[in-house]
């Protein structure tokens, strides 16, 4: 195991993995909502990439009778949080998955 700033995260993540294959798995860090989120950005990005408009994501994701139709659509809401939920998707597809990959617990050294 290389010894560099990731050193503790690495310890940690090896530590969890002898515990999983002992059968003693321990709680998830992820919490229910940042799951949630995690699903609807992949969602988000799933409906953009087969090239669904922004209104018709919304619809998708929250559910049609919460998106208004008309001119209400440009100031919704929904609108701006379907926004954030595609730029940040973007932001985890083009490499910020990377931080998911060294967040969490590390071992103290």
């Amino acid at each position: 195991m290389p010894l560099d700033d990731l050193t503790p995260r690495r310890m940690a993540a090896a530590l969890r993995l002898w515990h999983a294959l002992h059968g003693r798995p321990r709680r998830e860090r992820i919490t229910r909502d940042q799951r949630r989120q995690l699903i609807l950005r992949l969602r988000a990005l799933d409906g953009h990439a087969d090239g669904a408009a922004l209104r018709d994501l919304a619809r998708g994701l929250f559910g049609a009778d919460h998106v208004p139709d008309g001119p209400a659509w440009k100031t919704h809401d929904l609108r701006s949080r379907t926004l954030r939920l595609l730029a940040t998707a973007r932001a985890l597809r083009d490499g910020g998955y990377r931080e998911l990959l060294t967040a969490g617990p590390s071992v103290r050294l």
